[in-house]
């Protein structure tokens, strides 16, 4: 029986340089932004329930509680959309002036808000604020 010898051709010696993992960067960079863009979404379609409407003054001594002690507060803002409350926000209170309260959120951001935008606030768990639950 005669052997029929068979030349193989790879990419290379067409002049293609593979660049390894650098290619693959661009779909993972489109798949990551595309997950984070649904996590977002569905953080928005869930449910919230209302919590109990607490006066200004309440809210307040809540808030120089927590600006005093340092301790971490969950606020439910007093702003509706497509029907549901947003989810609380979890920050420190880590100042004010006039009619501003400024917060510092738990993923970093810092963001003001009046007294008349918060509907809700309670003081948080400082063991959840610092993750050591797990």
């Amino acid at each position: 029986m005669e052997q029929i010898s068979v030349t193989r051709v790879t990419p290379e010696q067409f002049g293609y340089k593979d660049r390894g993992m650098v290619k693959w960067l661009g779909m993972m960079l489109s798949d990551h932004s595309e997950a984070l863009k649904k996590e977002e979404a569905d953080d928005q379609l869930m449910e919230v329930e209302a919590k109990e409407e607490m006066m200004e003054e309440e809210i307040a001594k809540v808030l120089y509680k927590a600006f005093t002690t340092g301790s971490p507060v969950l606020i439910q803002a007093n702003v509706m959309q497509n029907g549901n409350y947003y989810k609380d926000l979890e920050c420190k209170v880590s100042g004010y002036t006039e009619n501003q309260i400024h917060l510092f959120l738990k993923d970093g951001r810092v963001t003001n808000c009046t007294l008349g935008e918060i509907r809700n606030v309670e003081m948080m768990n400082s063991l959840d604020w610092y993750d050591k639950r797990k």
